[in-house]
């Protein structure tokens, strides 16, 4: 992933939590991950893989919303408001990559 592809993933997830009034999303107790080919619901990935599927709480109607099923991307940016650390590291590698190749 470069920064570019980046942008348009916070974006894209931002848009998803604002749409569906989402704060913070929460595994369904009792659910273990599960592999599907199916999108994530957050992200929009057409890659298969992991699905969790989460719920949130819209503090405006006061309800519990989902469920979600959503990528493991999209879950830990939820908890911690980035990429996992290697995906940020590897974002930043190709960044700087990029500069030294202009400077050449």
């Amino acid at each position: 992933m470069n920064k570019k592809e980046y942008k348009i993933y916070c974006k894209t997830v931002r848009k998803f939590f604002k749409d569906n009034n989402c704060h913070h999303l929460s595994i369904i107790e009792d659910k273990e991950a599960y592999f599907s080919w199916a999108s994530c619901e957050c992200c929009n990935t057409k890659l298969g893989g992991d699905r969790y599927d989460c719920n949130s709480f819209d503090y405006s109607i006061r309800e519990i919303t989902g469920p979600f099923s959503i990528c493991i991307d999209c879950f830990y940016f939820a908890e911690y408001g980035q990429l996992d650390d290697m995906t940020m590291m590897e974002i930043e590698e190709n960044e700087e990559d990029k500069k030294s190749f202009i400077h050449l």
